[in-house]
């Protein structure tokens, strides 16, 4: 956890004095594309993500989870053709929702650089944070 708080009981990142040298990564997509049944956002792959954001501080996965868009998407599917794996998750599943999103696949990773310990040892924690930041997506994500 950081010190300070940016006025929400939250911690600040201060970029210029404690992280003046930090390296990130990040994925830009030049086109936009929406997670959907067809291709949803595999928790495995999130808590991956989270992890790398946690090993900078608390703060910095605070902002990463608020500024990310497209955690849930009600739009209509996709006509991408389907993924054998995920077409399982919906033929059983709440036949009123069609988009599955979202999917938590801690106890069966899809993601092949998932961390099945750290996921498990974790996850109540990493759903904690994006609870604050995106409780109704959190809600709507689907078991795998």
């Amino acid at each position: 956890s950081c010190e300070g708080t940016d006025g929400d009981d939250h911690p600040e990142i201060n970029l210029e004095d404690d992280m003046e040298d930090l390296k990130v990564w990040v994925y830009v997509q030049h086109d936009y594309t929406p997670a959907d049944r067809s291709y949803p956002i595999k928790q495995s792959y999130v808590d991956i993500i989270l992890r790398g954001c946690l090993s900078i501080s608390e703060a910095f996965a605070r902002s990463f989870i608020d500024t990310t868009v497209g955690w849930w998407h009600d739009g209509n599917g996709s006509s991408r053709e389907k993924i054998s794996n995920v077409d399982q998750l919906t033929e059983d599943k709440d036949k009123d929702d069609d988009h599955h999103t979202w999917i938590d696949d801690r106890h069966f990773p899809l993601y092949i650089r998932s961390d099945p310990d750290y996921s498990q040892e974790m996850g109540h924690i990493l759903d904690s944070l994006i609870k604050e930041h995106h409780p109704e997506a959190l809600e709507r994500r689907k078991r795998y």
